[in-house]
């Protein structure tokens, strides 16, 4: 059976007070039963809120290849004359969501990424302190989840503010990029955190050996941290790589579709196969006595 859930008012107070050191209060049920009662796993916010990601991305393109005039007057998108590819001598994805009108629209479109991700993060949340309470998984995991959580919900909720400052010149680059690379470090967080939980609760997609999610978690930290410090060495001016040599701007391309791929598609894989293995959740909503 799924495990249960229930949300009231008391956002989910501990049932021993163990997990937050907290008096237990109980939930009260009014004689008209919960104005909410929904079961479903919470796996599929996951899901849904990495493949908005991606609709995002080809929304952007399309919107950009037919709409976008870039320099002004050119009459189409030049690729060639952005800020990124005279800094990178290539362009980032994100490229196709800066400039209006696609930045506009995928403003919008951007919210069926942030709204299903928190949702997410918060359930998350609650459901790992209910399995740390209920003994299915270990302290240290639980707090792991107490520790990133406010992180990776704040990168996550703002990761709007990426279409706050188009990457015109340097100084609007750095504003740019610290939501995307705070993303990025939500994203590896997150990935440590459910990675860790499906090992611990031994329900792994594909019934995968431990070694390789460790082997995969391993490869996509130093992947992430090595693209990291890829970015701020163009942004001082001293590359760790000559992206002017055409093997090298090849490398540094082909490392930002890997870390795409192993940061967001694989996720999406896992969610979808989570969201199908039976561990439901259910949620109650009341109205205060």
């Amino acid at each position: 059976e799924g495990e249960g859930m229930e949300i009231a008012s008391d956002l989910f107070a501990d049932q021993k007070g163990a997990a937050s050191g907290g008096k237990r209060r109980e939930i009260a049920e009014t004689s008209c039963g919960p104005m909410l009662a929904t079961t479903f796993n919470i796996e599929l916010l996951r899901f849904w809120g990495l493949i908005a990601g991606s609709v995002l991305l080809l929304t952007g393109t399309l919107v950009t290849n037919a709409f976008v005039e870039f320099p002004e007057g050119s009459g189409g998108f030049d690729f060639t004359a952005t800020y990124i590819y005279e800094l990178f001598h290539f362009n980032h994805t994100c490229t196709v969501l800066d400039f209006n009108p696609a930045r506009t629209v995928s403003g919008i479109v951007m919210m069926f990424h942030t709204i299903p991700m928190d949702l997410f993060i918060v359930l998350s949340y609650y459901r790992m302190r209910h399995d740390y309470v209920t003994g299915r998984v270990p302290k240290w995991l639980w707090y792991y989840t107490k520790i990133t959580t406010p992180f990776i919900f704040t990168a996550m909720t703002y990761f709007y503010m990426v279409f706050v400052n188009p990457p015109l010149d340097k100084p609007s680059f750095i504003l740019h990029y610290i939501p995307y690379m705070c993303w990025q470090i939500a994203i590896m967080l997150m990935a440590i955190g459910q990675c860790a939980y499906i090992s611990q609760l031994g329900i792994i997609p594909f019934n995968l050996p431990k070694v390789v999610i460790d082997v995969y978690l391993g490869v996509l930290v130093v992947t992430g941290i090595y693209y990291t410090i890829f970015i701020w060495s163009f942004v001082a001016e001293n590359p760790i790589i000559d992206t002017t040599i055409e093997s090298s701007r090849n490398f540094a391309v082909t490392l930002m579709y890997f870390f795409d791929a192993i940061a967001v598609v694989i996720p999406t894989i896992f969610a979808f196969i989570e969201s199908r293995n039976g561990n439901s959740q259910s949620i109650h909503f009341f109205n205060s006595p």
